[in-house]
């Protein structure tokens, strides 16, 4: 009894925690409209079908419960009542009926493909363990975990995953899609407003999965702030370290093998060769220094997080590749790792 009744406490509880940016009932793009849509319609119907059963059920406690005077059993037992069978045989087909039909017309709508000439951001997204890997193919360039895409263009996510199954879903912006090893799921969506927008995989993958956020940014198309610029940036070379611990940071990150999973566009040194990406390769960090967040959304991007991720990963998630023996046997201390956290930071 008291289990059931925390659960329903908790449940009650978790309603009242304020988080707009996770709300598929506010949604920002064509593609979280449908989600939005079917959401009000299946409410829509089961508090109908709750409604109508509650009453039937208050009505026949009411009406045939026992008397003082009953001696009998009540009510009268009957086998067979042809007209009862019908009526519960048709109504439930006929809901079925009426939700199944806008859902197959929605389903048609999610998978339609952009039309002949319309600009389309492809994105190919790759689910690791535990952060999400964004390679805009037609831009040339990769980032990680924080996606960008343009107001008013159709953008379309080529989803696989480098290990177990994932989930990508941006609740404002997406409805859920898994993203599967060996296989390529494509997604469509067009956000309206810029902003920004939290989302988080769906997919139980490990220990760290709740760890698995994802930040996308919807730019406006003209501006300062536009995608054409953010893209841009993307672009350009990692500038090189100026001040002497940001150059003792850069050589340490060569000196620690850091190379060997990440790549730094813009020195020969630092650049990971595409055809050598691999399950535990790390995000790219050529511009890691202009991200929000970092380690998947799980801490602020500051040049203290940044060291505090680099000398001990294990104890901020979990199960990361990132300082699993298995792959990296070498230890960094936390004065290598502050000094290699002002060279990453800088990297704008």
């Amino acid at each position: 009894m008291w289990v059931a009744f925390g659960v329903v406490l908790a449940s009650a509880l978790a309603g009242c925690i304020e988080d707009p940016k996770r709300d598929i009932l506010d949604p920002v793009s064509d593609s979280a409209d449908i989600s939005a849509y079917m959401y009000n319609l299946l409410l829509a119907v089961c508090s109908v079908i709750m409604v109508i059963v509650a009453a039937w059920f208050t009505y026949s406690v009411v009406r045939f419960r026992k008397r003082p005077d009953d001696d009998g059993e009540l009510p009268p037992q009957i086998h067979g009542h042809t007209q009862l069978e019908v009526a519960w045989t048709i109504i439930p087909t006929l809901i079925v009926i009426a939700i199944t039909i806008p859902t197959i017309i929605n389903i048609f709508e999610l998978e339609r493909r952009p039309g002949e000439g319309e600009p389309v951001t492809k994105i190919e997204v790759i689910g690791k363990q535990w952060w999400w890997e964004y390679n805009y193919k037609d831009e040339g360039f990769m980032t990680a975990n924080e996606m960008h895409v343009e107001v008013g263009t159709t953008v379309q996510l080529e989803m696989t995953a480098a290990d177990v199954i994932h989930a990508f879903w941006v609740p404002q912006v997406t409805g859920k899609r898994d993203a599967t090893p060996g296989r390529v799921y494509e997604m469509f969506f067009n956000v309206r407003e810029p902003g920004e927008y939290i989302g988080q995989c769906a997919e139980l993958c490990g220990s760290s999965h709740a760890l698995m956020g994802i930040k996308l940014f919807a730019h406006p198309k003209e501006g300062p702030n536009s995608y054409a610029a953010w893209v841009a940036s993307q672009k350009k070379a990692a500038e090189p370290p100026r001040s002497p611990e940001a150059q003792r940071g850069k050589e340490l990150f060569m000196q620690k093998g850091c190379m060997r999973c990440h790549n730094i566009s813009g020195d020969a040194r630092t650049e990971l060769h595409p055809k050598a990406r691999r399950r535990e390769t790390g995000p790219d960090l050529t511009h890691v220094g202009s991200r929000t967040t970092i380690a998947a959304l799980t801490l602020k991007n500051t040049r203290e997080n940044i060291a505090r991720w680099v000398h001990d990963p294990q104890s901020i998630k979990q199960g990361a590749l990132m300082g699993d023996p298995r792959f990296n046997t070498v230890q960094v201390s936390k004065e290598e790792a502050e000094a290699i956290a002002s060279y990453l930071f800088r990297l704008k």
